[in-house]
């Protein structure tokens, strides 16, 4: 075996020294911004929430083709990280510490209210920003709760929607809530009692049903026995909403039936009642599919439809709360919660996918941590999907 000639050696224990002293140049790999995201993919609420995981990818894709988030000079790809809740408290706490182990300062906060609250704990000790669209009420987000926002608020659709309905139905007087047994819809009934009021309206029957529940005849009779000219289910997901339409107009109900805070995709809904049914009905949510939807939401739905998967109203949930973190994480120059959330927090307008928005909230969760975005108004009319942003 030949020995190295000595030059060559010495050439090389003097380059060692020098490896450290001048950095090699950045590999070509560019840099990423993990997001966590937590939703139902099994369980009992995953018909509802599954489409939010569904469209990750999408989401992904599109936030980094345009641009993803640039931080002191540095551009950062976004790598959103999904995990499952199981539909139940203890494994959204599962998904948010195994979240946390991975380094992720950022979380797409879950749909189903029992999860987030479950997180609550974990994320607020931990510094975690957790980001929720279409949230409800102030058990998720309040003054005790600093790292916890909501991207939109169904919960301000609910004069808007009361407003429409006087407009629409002025023969309407008596109203019958019909919630699911949940905080956020609690939450929303104290503030339909203020709004039909306001509108010179009659609350004549509220019951609220539990979850899960299939045969809605039994409460549908007797609210029909009060003689309501009007249904409000004030927030629902789509089997609870084909399943109070189609049941109270089997019993002969012909009036309005709305949800202000949600119905879930209008679309699904009109697609599951009976044709013969499909009229007067309205909730304060968008319509995906209109044409009338803005370029982010449009450029969306080319990549999930792309991608073989149906696009609908939970499809644009990420979107939704990401769209808004990353504007928050570049305008703070920073990935310290900390300064995300005094960056939030005294930011005063904000875009969103569905158009320009403002913080808010300090009247109904009593501290500005909502972004107040333009109200949605879908409805259903002879069986077709009607949809406008409403001023």
């Amino acid at each position: 075996m030949k020995k190295l000639p000595s030059v060559f050696v010495i050439s090389c224990l003097l380059l060692i020294p020098a490896l450290f002293l001048f950095p090699q140049e950045p590999t070509a790999e560019g840099k990423t911004l993990k997001i966590g995201m937590i939703t139902s993919v099994t369980g009992p609420m995953a018909p509802a929430f599954k489409p939010m995981f569904d469209s990750v990818k999408q989401t992904e894709d599109l936030s980094n083709q345009r641009g993803g988030v640039t931080v002191n000079g540095q551009k950062y790809d976004i790598d959103i990280i999904p995990e499952d809740d199981q539909s139940s408290p203890p494994g959204a706490i599962a998904a948010a510490n195994k979240l946390i182990q991975d380094g992720v300062k950022f979380i797409i906060a879950p749909m189903f209210m029992p999860s987030n609250l479950a997180i609550a704990p974990v994320t607020e000790e931990a510094k975690i920003i957790r980001m929720k669209a279409f949230g409800m009420g102030p058990a998720e987000v309040n003054p005790e709760t600093r790292y916890s926002f909501y991207s939109s608020a169904s919960i301000h659709n609910i004069p808007f929607c009361y407003d429409y309905l006087k407009k629409n139905y002025p023969k309407v007087k008596k109203i019958a809530l019909i919630p699911p047994d949940d905080p956020g819809a609690k939450v929303g009934r104290e503030l339909i009692e203020k709004a039909a009021k306001d509108h010179v309206l009659e609350i004549v029957f509220h019951e609220p049903f539990k979850i899960p529940t299939e045969d809605f005849y039994p409460i549908l009779t007797k609210a029909l026995e009060q003689k309501p000219d009007a249904i409000d289910c004030v927030v629902s997901i789509v089997p609870w909403a084909a399943g109070i339409i189609n049941q109270s107009r089997e019993l002969g109900f012909t009036g309005p039936i709305y949800a202000p805070c949600l119905f879930g995709d209008i679309n699904l809904v009109n697609g599951i009642i009976h044709k013969k049914y499909a009229y007067d009905i309205f909730h304060g949510g968008p319509d995906v599919l209109s044409d009338k939807m803005l370029p982010m939401v449009k450029d969306l739905r080319t990549l999930v439809d792309q991608a073989g998967n149906p696009f609908i109203m939970d499809s644009a949930i990420p979107l939704d709360s990401l769209y808004v973190l990353l504007q928050a994480i570049e305008k703070a120059q920073s990935f310290d919660t900390d300064k995300v959330v005094n960056t939030l927090e005294t930011m005063g307008t904000i875009d969103t996918i569905w158009g320009p928005g403002r913080w808010g909230g300090e009247d109904i969760f009593g501290i500005n941590h909502i972004v107040i975005r333009p109200f949605t108004l879908s409805r259903i009319v002879k069986g077709n999907v009607e949809f406008e942003f409403v001023k």
